[in-house]
């Protein structure tokens, strides 16, 4: 399915007569797509279709003169039973034995849920604030901002009575009543809450024992059943401002109890999207190996590190730097990093546990990238004339709390390598981002998923199939990318692939 991912921006026709503008082109031994591409020029509506039913490299002679953009259609697949409908600004080929599916969407898009989206800011600064936690209290709905502030909730109707929260480490946490909330865009002030130390009483300012305390309350703070999580994954990799692949994925996730070794977590995909960069002149193209469980992996509770692990622990110094409110509740910030005789790839960076729990609620942490790194695991058919080393990887992971249990609810990896093929002497710069946001969690209707049904971890996500869907994330949540992210998207012509 080729799609052209740049917003249309200043057309006149509408939606329903697009089909009637008039087309002027004259192409010869030309690719369909590229076809449809000057298409997309001329209208600003964008093409998508079933790559098993659309030959989008196949060429074709057209020759238009003022003609109506359906006539144009008609003649690019002449012997083709299909039908062209209109959904937002894409132009979608369907067969017609699949108009039902298009038929329906408008049913589909009724909303039976409340869409609240927003943007989250610093009051003082005006900075947009990364990554804080939304959600209705004392429920398992919520999710997070992206790197850009900006956050996005379908809440089923239910909620029309519920109290919204916005909190972060650091600042007030504000309640706002769902039926008082701007379904459109809007921005939402929080205010730094600064705690001096000395007003605390701290019970030790020994940030060994602190986090060994925290580990040993893992079982009372943590669930300690099985959960139904869902989710939304995002995983890309980009070469300077430019994305080379882009995966998007609603997930189901089979959470297993925390420390418990005997079953691990697994992951059934609900549907998916894939857009691969049309325009791909680079002999460089990096996969993702592992991307989904890897998001999990980085849940440090049910993986721990060396940094919150007993014997680990020996290779790092701890320093109490802050005490931050977080929601109505404090929390300690604690700094660690490896000890200078220590000589291999540990981490550094922060971890906050809540005071009165004794709970880790968060961390961000890096890579001491001082010493020799070999390739990641994300980071999979790598070609043997290629020589990766990573300059950069950095995590974070935060958890919320459910009637006073712990569950994960964001995790994100940012990792940056410079490439180089042999025999070259200059390397190119790529980025691998990956990114898991819990939106809802159910400890109730819980059971394993079926074999067939289950994403297996040798799975490479830019490579499954599934089924055409044409509605895509219709009443699901997603998160919005960060800002860079989207405008290299909306830069490049790529193939979107709609799947379910």
């Amino acid at each position: 399915m080729v799609l052209i991912f740049v917003l249309g921006i200043g057309f006149s026709y509408s939606q329903n007569s697009i089909l009637e503008k008039p087309i002027s082109i004259n192409l010869k031994n030309t690719k369909t797509k590229d076809v449809l591409k000057q298409i997309s020029k001329q209208t600003g509506f964008f093409f998508t279709y079933n790559p098993n039913a659309v030959k989008a490299n196949n060429k074709i002679n057209i020759y238009s003169k003022n003609q109506p953009l359906k006539i144009v259609l008609s003649e690019i697949f002449p012997r083709h039973n299909f039908s062209f409908k209109i959904i937002q600004d894409h132009i979608v080929i369907c067969k017609e034995n699949e108009n039902s599916n298009y038929q329906n969407l408008n049913k589909k898009f009724v909303k039976k849920y409340i869409e609240i989206s927003g943007k989250v800011i610093n009051k003082r600064t005006g900075f947009p604030i990364p990554f804080a936690s939304v959600g209705i209290i004392n429920s398992a709905k919520g999710g997070v901002t992206n790197k850009n502030g900006f956050f996005s909730l379908k809440l089923d109707s239910i909620f029309q009575d519920s109290i919204f929260f916005i909190s972060n480490l650091g600042y007030k946490t504000i309640y706002i009543p769902v039926s008082k909330m701007n379904p459109n865009d809007k921005e939402y002030q929080l205010i730094e809450n600064f705690i001096s130390i000395q007003e605390i009483v701290i019970r030790t300012n020994d940030p060994v024992i602190l986090i060994k305390k925290a580990i040993g309350n893992i079982q009372e703070n943590y669930i300690q059943k099985p959960s139904i999580l869902t989710a939304f994954y995002r995983e890309g990799t980009k070469k300077k401002d430019k994305i080379l692949t882009f995966s998007e994925a609603i997930i189901k996730i089979y959470k297993t109890p925390y420390r418990s070794t005997l079953k691990s977590d697994k992951i059934k995909i609900e549907k998916q999207r894939k857009i691969i960069n049309a325009e791909i002149s680079d002999t460089v193209f990096l996969k993702l190996k592992n991307g989904l469980y890897s998001g999990l992996d980085i849940d440090i509770i049910k993986h721990p590190v060396s940094f919150i692990d007993f014997i680990g622990m020996k290779d790092y110094n701890y320093r109490l730097i802050d005490i931050v409110t977080f929601g109505n509740k404090n929390a300690y910030v604690i700094e660690f990093f490896q000890k200078k005789n220590i000589k291999k790839a540990l981490f550094k960076g922060k971890i906050y546990i809540e005071i009165e729990s004794m709970a880790i609620i968060a961390t961000e942490f890096e890579l001491n990238m001082k010493y020799s790194l070999n390739k990641p695991d994300f980071v999979a058919k790598k070609s043997r004339k290629l020589k990766i080393n990573p300059i950069s990887v950095k995590y974070l992971v935060n958890y919320r709390t459910i009637k006073g249990k712990y569950f994960l609810n964001h995790v994100r990896a940012d990792i940056d390598f410079k490439i180089k093929k042999k025999r070259k002497l200059l390397s190119k710069k790529f980025n691998v981002f990956i990114e898991t946001i819990i939106f809802e969690i159910d400890t109730i209707n819980v059971k394993p998923f079926e074999k067939n049904e289950t994403f297996k971890k040798h799975q490479i996500l830019i490579d499954s199939k599934y089924k055409y869907d044409a509605s895509f994330w219709g009443a699901d949540n997603f998160i919005k990318p960060e800002k860079s992210v989207e405008d290299a998207l909306k830069k490049i012509s790529v193939k979107l692939y709609l799947l379910k």
